[in-house]
């Protein structure tokens, strides 16, 4: 008699568990879809818009694993942390190599490593003086940048408003171009734009990575050959610590990106 009892007892706790289990699992079901849906969303939100950053010296020790991104709930990044507050990783990175004919940013081979590791799209850039020849200039570049295949085209950074800048920005484009076997980008301001590129023949073909003014809250540039757009100098993001960080705009999708990249990026 009690072994009968105790198999009944037995049949009825498994029976039950089953019935506990089949009710546990419909329910994580149902949760686990709909964080999938949520998790869906936001990566369709995130392609609306298509972020990155630009890197230097200036921004200390970046923790490339840990950088995203602060975002609303639409998906975009205005450089501050909203409330309420998500995150999105950086789509695009541009990293600075060289300046002028004798310095190496110290930090660029380590961001350019770890973007690459991530398999961040980036570019690697040139800051422009007007003190010594193009030619010095993009000797030094092509020394110690890194130019891999599947990185977005080599910049040079236009910054200083003078003839002899633009003299100097030709030289480089032309030995540049010729050993990359791509054309270059250009970043400047818009001030530099307005006064000397849009007016030099050469110059105004390039695509262009615009900074927005200092201070000034400009909409989206309208050139039709700007591609990236530094809407912020002062952004706050998740990997950066000591410093205020670039932050840049793809003008187009992610797909769009790709595509840029496969077309006008290193072979």
């Amino acid at each position: 008699m009690k072994n009968r009892k105790n198999v009944l007892k037995d049949v009825c706790m498994l029976v039950c568990g089953l019935v506990i289990g089949a009710a546990s699992a419909y329910c994580f079901g149902l949760r686990c879809d709909s964080a999938k849906d949520v998790k869906n969303s936001l990566v369709e939100k995130d392609y609306a818009q298509v972020y990155g950053i630009d890197v230097s010296y200036w921004q200390g020790y970046v923790n490339w694993d840990g950088l995203q991104l602060p975002c609303d709930e639409e998906g975009r990044v205005n450089g501050s942390i909203p409330v309420p507050h998500q995150q999105r990783p950086a789509q695009f990175s541009f990293i600075r190599a060289t300046k002028g004919d004798s310095y190496i940013d110290p930090n660029y081979q380590r961001n350019y490593s770890e973007a690459k590791r991530l398999r961040i799209p980036c570019g690697s850039y040139h800051f422009l003086t007007d003190s010594v020849s193009g030619k010095a200039q993009a000797e030094q570049f092509l020394t110690h940048a890194r130019l891999e295949s599947g990185d977005l085209p080599p910049v040079l950074d236009v910054e200083i408003d003078s003839s002899a800048e633009i003299t100097a920005a030709k030289e480089w484009l032309d030995i540049v171009e010729k050993e990359c076997g791509v054309k270059a980008m250009i970043y400047t301001t818009t001030h530099i734009y307005n006064t000397r590129i849009v007016k030099d023949s050469i110059m105004r073909t390039r695509d262009l990575w615009l900074a927005l003014p200092i201070g000034k809250n400009f909409g989206k540039p309208e050139m039709p050959n700007c591609k990236f757009w530094q809407f912020s100098q002062e952004g706050h993001v998740w990997g950066v610590i000591d410093n205020s960080v670039d932050l840049d705009m793809f003008m187009g999708s992610k797909q769009e990106l790709e595509k840029y990249i496969e077309e006008k990026g290193i072979k």
